[in-house]
Formats: C-alpha cells, structure tokens, sequence
C-alpha cells in the first residue's frame, strides 16, 4: 500500500485484521492479532494519524472506539491482492530448477483456490463509521 512501505509487522498485522474482519473496537483486534490491548492502541492511534484507519465509536458500547480500515487503504491493499505474484516469485525463487518453481506456483494457486471462500469484511453498517 502507499505510504506504507515504513509499517512495522505489528501495523502491518492490525491493518489486516481490519481489511479481513472489518471494523472492531481495539480489544477484538488484540485478542484476534495476540497483541497487548495497549500495543494495539498505540498502534491504532498511529494509523489513524497518518490516515489509514478511521475510528469511530461502538453503538453497542459508546464508551468503547471501534477502528476501520480507510476507505484508500482497502482500495490499495485489494488492487496490492489482486496482482500477480508469479514474476516476484520466478526471481525470488530462480536458484531452483524450472519444474520446481513450477510446481511451487502451481501449490500456492491450489491454497490461494482453496482460502478464495474468504472474503474481506466490508462494512458493521455502523453510521459512525
């Protein structure tokens, strides 16, 4: 994604939590990740900074935030899934021999097939957020 290239693993994980399961107050997204509740808000703070999540609050529990990936971040990271990985992995991988790499494409389309069913969350239809 754009403006992302500096996001260390903890970011980059909160991040894909809230494109999978869409919006959610901050301690679902610390159990879902394993990250300390104060870690992921810490982290959420800086997203919301920089623009790549928005924070509204919880109608179930007005007292909690709930975090959502923006709008522009989901658009980048959905066209950043769809491209084509082959020509990344062919260079990544061109020690091996042709039918190696071959056959290692071919598994992960098979287990990019297979996890296809899972679609990333859209919207809690909460109007705050």
């Amino acid at each position: 994604m754009k403006d992302t290239s500096d996001l260390g693993p903890t970011e980059l994980l909160v991040l894909e939590c809230l494109y999978t399961t869409g919006p959610q107050p901050v301690g679902t997204i610390a159990q879902r990740t394993g990250f300390a509740q104060s870690r992921v808000s810490t982290v959420v703070a800086a997203l919301h900074k920089r623009g790549l999540v928005e924070l509204g609050t919880d109608p179930a529990d007005r007292r909690r935030t709930v975090a959502k990936i923006a709008e522009h971040a989901r658009t980048q990271a959905r066209e950043a899934r769809s491209r084509d990985a082959e020509p990344t992995l062919r260079q990544l991988l061109s020690a091996l021999p042709d039918a190696e790499v071959d056959a290692v494409i071919a598994a992960l389309g098979r287990l990019n097939g297979a996890l296809g069913g899972a679609t990333p969350g859209s919207s809690s239809g909460d109007p705050d957020l």
